[in-house]
């Protein structure tokens, strides 16, 4: 599929699947005020070679106020990424750390780039981009305090060591990067990453570092008996409330 408007109107009605997305919306995200007069011509244009692609009719059908795209949720990664992390959250708020671990990066492999790539120009796509993207991030986040529950500290490493530097304003992978450096017994190396992280924040915004991870520095300084981590499945929820540090796994 060559043509961007076919695949931001395969786009917006795969955002929307199952649901009808009304004409106007549909007009408006593709062409804007250029549409004018010829804008339901237009749409219609591109739904019959939308149509002759995916080469099956039924599968976008015309409603009264516009039109709707059938396809099972199974079909579409963002719905499948989507119940992979909601399912995944829900096995490690009860503590079956292994499953959520297994769901949460079932959910990642999915990701084969940033979502929507190419079609952000359109408004109606930037905004559910911008959506999914930041889901992404929430679920790794939550990806990698599973796998820091499970011990798995040491080869999560050079992962967030790459992730602080692509988000450098990400306190939750720094204080993450931290604490596996804490657990692989690299004190001072985790120290490092709070004096790095610290830096990045003064220099470039003139701001300090906030509470949960000043208190995680301090944590890490004393040697507190809650970064020692969780034993295979389970919560230290008794370690966190020692601490009263959000960030510590």
């Amino acid at each position: 599929m060559r043509s961007v408007k076919q695949q931001a109107l395969l786009a917006l009605l795969l955002c929307r699947a199952g649901t009808v997305v009304h004409t106007d919306v549909l007009i408006d995200a593709l062409w804007g005020p250029e549409a004018g007069e010829l804008g339901s011509t237009r749409l219609r244009l591109q739904l019959h070679r939308l149509r002759r692609i995916l080469g099956a009719r039924e599968v976008i059908v015309r409603r009264s106020s516009g039109y709707a795209l059938h396809a099972p949720a199974e079909a579409v990664d963002a719905h499948r990424f989507e119940r992979f992390v909601f399912d995944g959250r829900r096995h490690l708020a009860a503590g079956r750390v292994s499953e959520a671990s297994q769901l949460l990066h079932s959910a990642l492999r999915l990701w084969r780039g940033p979502a929507l790539h190419g079609l952000e120009d359109t408004p109606l796509l930037h905004q559910e981009a911008t959506r999914l993207n930041e889901e992404r991030l929430a679920a790794l986040g939550d990806c990698i305090d599973a796998d820091l529950r499970l011990a798995r500290h040491a080869d999560l490493i050079g992962e967030l060591s790459v992730l602080v530097k692509e988000y450098p304003l990400q306190e939750r992978f720094r204080g993450q990067l931290m604490i596996a450096l804490y657990r692989a017994g690299r004190q001072a190396d985790a120290l490092q990453a709070y004096r790095d992280g610290r830096r990045y924040l003064t220099e470039n915004l003139g701001l300090e570092p906030s509470a949960d991870l000043r208190r995680l520095e301090l944590a890490i300084l004393t040697s507190d008996a809650s970064l020692s981590g969780a034993p295979r499945g389970h919560v230290r929820r008794h370690a966190r409330r020692r601490t009263h540090c959000s960030l510590c796994g």
